[in-house]
């Protein structure tokens, strides 16, 4: 489900089941909060980058729904497909856990449809247009990937321990 942070920016996670899953998020905060007391601050940076990197797969399909439910007059659709959308990984006691990112995209488009944009031939004038195919082109993508997406990161988390506790660190 997409919300908005506190600086307008978009930000998803995929509901499991109706809900939020709390079986890899419990994990993913014991192991991190186990790695920064153990002091072992290089290894918690891998572990964080092996997570992000099992959640990417979903960023690609964010980018296709804003090709496919955006408007392709004026390309549109192509210029809401490249905005910056990142994973991130937090590992606060309420919000452990993967997200998908966009930064830089009004978060009105996923929740409305909305649209804002220049008038031609009008320098500083821009007007607003709605359109209801485009709700919810970055949480769809996201609903739809988020069991598999959470088997990933919860196979890369155990690989991740396993790799760790095999070496002895």
């Amino acid at each position: 489900m997409a919300r908005i942070d506190n600086r307008g920016n978009l930000r998803g996670s995929a509901r499991v089941g109706g809900g939020y899953s709390v079986r890899g998020s419990d994990q993913l905060l014991r192991v991190s909060k186990a790695l920064k007391a153990a002091g072992e601050g290089d290894l918690r940076k891998q572990f964080h980058k092996t997570i992000r990197n099992a959640a990417k797969p979903a960023i690609p399909a964010v980018r296709e729904s804003a090709r496919s439910k955006a408007p392709k007059k004026g390309e549109l659709n192509e210029r809401l497909a490249k905005k910056p959308y990142r994973t991130q990984v937090r590992t606060g006691a309420q919000t452990a856990g993967v997200r998908i990112v966009g930064t830089k995209v009004d978060p009105r488009m996923n929740s409305l449809g909305r649209i804002q944009h220049p008038v031609f031939g009008r320098p500083g004038k821009k007007v607003v247009q709605y359109d209801p195919d485009l709700k919810g082109y970055f949480d769809e993508p996201l609903e739809k990937l988020g069991p598999g997406v959470q088997k990933d990161v919860v196979n890369a988390m155990t690989e991740f321990t396993r790799a760790v506790l095999r070496s002895g660190v």
